[in-house]
């Protein structure tokens, strides 16, 4: 018996193989498809189990009658195209239905996950209620240190701002008295200004003469101001290039500090006459320059070195380690972009001192205590500008508990070149704003 329960295991796991395969599985499933009504008759139809089983054999005789398969096409033709048609067939045209459906199953995919985050926030908020109402919890209590400590600044900020309005309006009325003060000085002024007007012109042709003396003592000294600032550089690249065992000519040193401040050319670099000490003092940031690999590739082309250490990159390392331990930040557009507007709103309590939102604070009668700020745009042409734009909100000056008008709030963030046409001195603000149309 055991030997007869092996040759029924060893025959049903080759059948459930057989079935298993994709091609036979659906050729199998595809001829019974085709050929239901010789099984049917097979199994439930009329006279001997004998004579259906012959009949069957008989209309399946493709060896011994081979017209059969012209005959009757459900025999092995159309199993073998329903059969291709399932395997080849089928599955592009379900991607292509799957790939028609994609963006409908994305909108309902992103539709639920915002209400799964609607129904979280809102479970939150009611999470936060349950406890500050809980009275055996410390949070009722620290929730209304809270409230008063708000409101003790809101106080104050309103104060400040009410003394500044004040401080405002003494003095616009201390420039009115001193504007007609000085319409009764000009006309004595304009007698005194011919006589000197007179004495002016007498000492034009002898200070003509001292400005010529002076002229090429004064581009002596402008030069002397220059090299400093260059040889600074050129010092500082090449102490970190030897640390690599790299060295470069002098002409390839100010090639490559001419390259990151936007200089075509080292030449334009040294007659330069703003790339001077004074203004080196002023830089803030340079802006990297998207030419700079190409430049960089061109200067190691005309050292010629062997030094296989040579590379771009290699150098353009070196500039970035120089510049993370120097007080001026080597940035893209992007970053500027971004710290300006980072710095801008970490101060933008300041800005509601400036005198372009004066008129429309005084116009809201709001004591205004935020405002929030987001970039709009950013361009690079002649200087770098960031404009900004928001709002700013505050309490009715007479109701502190009820809602003023708010204002909209337009900045712009300047950096004006100060050495070549990359390095920037810090940015200088002009501020706008008109009380908010709703409509």
């Amino acid at each position: 018996m055991q030997v007869l329960d092996d040759i029924w295991s060893t025959i049903k796991g080759n059948a459930k193989t057989r079935i298993k395969d994709p091609i036979a599985g659906t050729f199998i499933v595809s001829w019974c498809f085709c050929n239901w009504d010789k099984l049917a008759l097979l199994f439930w139809g009329k006279g001997d189990l004998e004579k259906r089983v012959s009949a069957l054999v008989e209309s399946m005789s493709v060896l011994s009658n081979p017209s059969l398969l012209k005959q009757d096409l459900d025999l092995l033709l159309i199993p073998t195209v329903l059969t291709i048609g399932y395997l080849f067939i089928l599955p592009w045209a379900s991607l292509w239905v799957k790939e028609k459906q994609k963006k409908t199953a994305v909108l309902q995919h992103s539709h639920a996950v915002d209400l799964d985050i609607e129904h979280t926030k809102k479970q939150w908020e009611l999470n936060k209620e349950r406890l500050r109402t809980n009275p055996e919890k410390d949070f009722l209590a620290q929730d209304v240190a809270l409230d008063i400590q708000k409101e003790k600044d809101r106080v104050e900020r309103r104060n400040k701002i009410r003394d500044y309005i004040d401080k405002k309006v003494e003095a616009a009325t201390a420039i009115a008295d001193k504007a007609k003060a000085d319409a009764e000085a000009e006309q004595i002024s304009l007698e005194k200004k011919r006589l000197e007007l007179e004495e002016k012109q007498r000492k034009a042709t002898k200070e003509k003469q001292r400005y010529e003396e002076q002229s090429a003592i004064h581009s002596a000294t402008m030069a002397s101001h220059r090299f400093p600032a260059v040889f600074y550089f050129m010092d500082l690249l090449s102490n970190s290039l030897k640390e690599d065992e790299v060295t470069l000519t002098a002409s390839g040193l100010a090639s490559c500090v001419a390259a990151v401040f936007g200089y075509e050319i080292a030449d334009d670099l040294i007659n330069d006459k703003d790339f001077n000490n004074e203004n080196l003092s002023k830089l803030k940031y340079i802006i990297l320059d998207n030419d700079l690999a190409k430049k960089l590739d061109d200067i190691c082309e005309l050292e010629d070195s062997e030094n296989e250490n040579l590379s771009p990159d290699l150098i353009f390392e070196h500039i970035q380690m120089l510049f993370e331990n120097l007080p001026f930040k080597l940035v893209s557009e992007d970053s500027l972009a971004e710290e300006i507007s980072e710095r801008v709103n970490e101060d933008s309590y300041s800005l509601l001192m400036e005198e372009g939102l004066s008129g429309a604070m005084a116009e809201t009668d709001t004591i205004f205590d935020e405002i929030e700020l987001s970039v709009d745009v950013y361009n690079f042409n002649t200087s770098f500008d960031v404009k900004l734009s928001g709002y700013a909100s505050g309490s009715h000056r007479r109701e502190s508990d009820v809602p003023g008008r708010d204002i909209t709030v337009s900045v712009e963030a300047k950096c004006q070149p100060v050495m070549g046409y990359l390095g920037l001195q810090d940015y200088e603000l002009t501020v706008s704003g008109e009380p908010r149309d709703y409509d």
